[in-house]
């Protein structure tokens, strides 16, 4: 890949990985998300946990995107960028589907995946 779009790709990857440890180590549920348990402790433990869950996949994807835009493509691979396409789209897809479902912020991961649309689409460029 090429200068550009290792670093939109760089980019991505890293606001992918900080959004996973925001949900990994939030203290405690977003307003939204506790107001849905109606009181129930085991309730907000439980999504509590799977917030968790989800951040450390998001994590996982992130550093992947990003160790794959910095190391493996120094030219022009299409493997690379479809490789990369598949680790965000579906993954950012329900993120922001899950968000916007429980009154979220969805607008961050629909950003998250324009942004890799973007790279990708420089390295097919190549730029």
């Amino acid at each position: 890949m090429y200068l550009y779009s290792r670093i939109v790709l760089t980019v991505a990857g890293t606001c992918i990985a900080l959004g996973g440890l925001y949900d990994v180590f939030t203290p405690r549920l977003p307003p939204n998300l506790g107001r849905r348990c109606f009181g129930n402790k085991e309730g907000r433990i439980a999504i509590r946990e799977l917030l968790r869950a989800l951040g450390g996949c998001l994590v996982s994807i992130g550093a992947a995107v990003g160790v794959l835009a910095t190391t493996l493509g120094h030219q022009y691979d299409s493997r690379t960028v479809a490789l990369i396409l598949t680790l965000v789209l579906p993954s950012e897809g329900m993120n922001a589907m899950g968000m916007h479902r429980v009154g979220s912020p969805y607008i961050v991961p629909l950003f998250f995946i324009l942004l890799t649309v973007s790279g990708a689409a420089l390295a097919l460029l190549g730029f």
